[in-house]
């Protein structure tokens, strides 16, 4: 009989269909491979669980998920064992894996630990900190499971507690245990979840259970297209590739979103033009908006491009010579590798820059790529070699690569007055396009230079080359720095590698000259 795991319950609260495709026809659902870097992930995330059991010392390893793995794991508990990771609770409906069990001996009953690699905790548009309450709500009904599975199982549990990496935990010198992990204690939290998370639980199985697909759209209907699950089109055959689900930030307009749809409105053509497309009125001292989705749904309908020539002029006039076009490829450590890192800390392993020293000059290129040790020094070495003191810096979506400067200018305090100064010239090329100066119905919406380039420099795109977005870098450089790769292998992945980053910033530099042509003419 198939028991519904931990990880099939979270991605049920997402969307049950979903799930009842996986469970009942698994070739449509392997239809939708994960990547070389979702499958890296995991990796990752069992590297820091095994980090976190350094918090436990003398913990006996449950290494199977047989029924001797349960039966292995029963006698562990019977004997009061210390400490238990990846025990086995099954029922005849459910089955629960559990991080760490930690035996407290003053209540008689075990302390139930989740250590997860990622935080909830995010900076918004202006720096300032926030909780991720989806994902935090997440990791709470995922604590919940276990717990529920473990009580069903007649197991004691006293606390219940997350284990997360701390991000505000500078390393220096070798790894601080004590500051590199937080734990937080959920036992109020779950203990309230615990009887509506069973009858989720419940009833979630016995939804998979059915042999005949449950008849209708899936939850994800009503989401953003970001939001979809892996099997959406499979269970929604009826909505386009390009729908209502892409109008700009619909996902933070759910109740917009339904009004459409239950007025059977899918097609973009067929969103009316009311009120409901402009942006919120802006807070005291902010700037209004743009009107992306009332723009959006504009040039699709009539499929000409919006282009306000002297928005354009006004933009392209601000920037002074040199022209230094940069781009940065990064990869975020969950575990900071390197003094000076914080947990999940984006390192920076390569740039790409593109020199254009007047109106009428051929771009020159230089680029670095540093695939073994910290590379923030010689990065920063390399860069000041190469961008001057005056001139603009251009770069695409400048929230990232300002971000990364300001970091390397805390990594390498030497170099901090060059990074500042960076961050103060920085121009960001794809205002021209999310300030709506220039809308095509081809970019659907978005402002991605992946969406944006081939739409405006006909002849160019990222589908010939092998690495063709930033998770593919990722990839290859954890494939590099973790030796999994042969020395012919490693030759190729570098060129691959140097091509796909200076595509960015040709890309920016053939971008802005066809900017340029427009206000020529």
């Amino acid at each position: 009989m198939r028991k519904l795991s931990k990880t099939d319950y979270i991605l049920s609260r997402e969307c049950r269909k979903n799930v009842w495709v996986k469970w009942n026809l698994p070739a449509v659902y392997g239809q939708h491979e994960v990547s070389e870097f979702e499958q890296s992930l995991g990796v990752l995330g069992n590297e820091v669980e095994e980090l976190a059991r350094g918090m436990f010392p003398d913990g006996y390893l449950v290494e199977r998920r047989s029924e001797g793995a349960q039966a292995l794991t029963q006698k562990l508990v019977s004997e009061h064992t210390s400490v238990i990771f990846q025990a086995v609770f099954a029922t005849d409906k459910f089955l629960a894996v559990t991080d760490v069990l930690k035996w407290n001996a003053s209540v008689g009953a075990y302390d139930l630990y989740e250590i997860k690699m990622s935080s909830t905790e995010e900076e918004d548009e202006d720096g300032k900190k926030k909780v991720n309450r989806k994902k935090e709500t997440q990791f709470e009904y995922d604590l919940t499971f276990q717990y529920n599975v473990l009580t069903l199982c007649g197991i004691k549990i006293h606390k219940k507690y997350l284990v997360r990496l701390n991000k505000e935990y500078v390393r220096q010198g070798e790894l601080d245990f004590s500051q590199l992990f937080i734990l937080e204690d959920k036992t109020e939290i779950v203990d309230l979840l615990a009887e509506q998370a069973l009858a989720e639980m419940n009833s979630t199985y016995d939804y998979l259970m059915q042999s005949k697909e449950p008849e209708g759209n899936c939850t994800c209907y009503h989401k953003g297209r970001s939001a979809h699950c892996t099997t959406f089109s499979h269970t929604n055959p009826d909505v386009p590739p390009y729908s209502v689900h892409d109008l700009y930030k619909i996902g933070n307009s759910k109740a917009y979103l339904i009004e459409l749809l239950n007025s059977g409105v899918i097609r973009i053509d067929d969103v009316p033009l009311d009120e409901r497309l402009d942006p919120k009125k802006p807070a005291k001292g902010k700037k209004p908006s743009p009107p992306r989705k009332r723009n959006q749904v504009l040039v699709h309908k009539s499929q000409k491009p919006i282009i306000d020539l002297a928005s354009i002029e006004r933009e392209l006039n601000s920037l002074v010579y040199p022209l230094y076009f940069l781009d940065y490829e990064t990869s975020p450590a969950p575990v900071p590798p390197y003094s000076g890192y914080r947990p999940y800390q984006q390192i920076v392993f390569q740039y790409s820059l593109h020199v254009v020293r007047s109106p009428d000059a051929e771009p020159e290129h230089y680029e670095k790529l540093i695939l073994d040790g910290d590379p923030a020094p010689r990065i920063a070495e390399s860069l000041k070699e190469h961008i001057g003191a005056v001139g603009t810096v251009v770069v695409w979506f400048k929230t990232f690569e300002n971000t990364r400067n300001r970091e390397l200018a805390s990594i390498v305090p030497q170099y901090a007055d060059f990074f500042h100064d960076l961050v103060a010239r920085t121009y960001d090329l794809m205002d021209i396009v999310d300030q709506q100066h220039y809308v095509h119905p081809d970019f659907h919406g978005r402002a991605s230079i992946k969406k944006v380039l081939p739409v405006v420099v006909s002849h160019m795109s990222y589908g010939d080359l092998v690495i063709q977005n930033g998770t593919g870098a990722i990839e290859a450089y954890r494939k590099v720095t973790k030796g999994e790769v042969t020395s012919i292998e490693l030759e190729k992945l570098k060129t691959d590698m140097l091509s796909y980053c200076g595509q960015d910033t040709l890309a920016m530099v053939r971008l802005w000259q066809e900017f340029r042509k427009l206000i020529e003419k």
